[in-house]
């Protein structure tokens, strides 16, 4: 079960595009529960292509959406940075998810691996 992802800016900063990709499968029903991955790495490495292979394929066997996130990274990027491209992720995701990618905002978990999930 592999879904190519569609990659998305969802911010720009300066001339930094903040990235998003979007995995569905075909079989994926429309107004989809959808999950937001945030991955670890210290805060000053890693990227949204973090998501191991095995868990990506149980949330989109059980019918999820999932949106993996980059956020800038420390140092060059203090915490308060960060958890404004967070929130601006979510925001993106609650706003333009329906239209992009048939979401429902009002099914949405976050989860994260080990700086991830600090920040989840």
């Amino acid at each position: 079960m592999t879904a190519i992802p569609t990659t998305h800016v969802y911010k720009t900063v300066g001339n930094c595009p903040i990235k998003a990709d979007v995995y569905r499968l075909a079989t994926t029903p429309a107004s989809s529960a959808v999950v937001v991955f945030i991955h670890g790495g210290a805060l000053i490495t890693g990227s949204r292509q973090g998501i191991q292979p095995w868990q990506l394929a149980r949330y989109l066997a059980a019918g999820y959406t999932v949106i993996a996130i980059d956020y800038r990274l420390a140092p060059e990027s203090k915490l308060p940075a960060i958890i404004e491209d967070l929130q601006d992720a979510l925001a993106w995701v609650r706003t333009a998810g329906p239209r992009l990618f048939s979401i429902d905002p009002a099914r949405l978990a976050v989860v994260g691996h080990s700086a991830g999930g600090y920040l989840t």
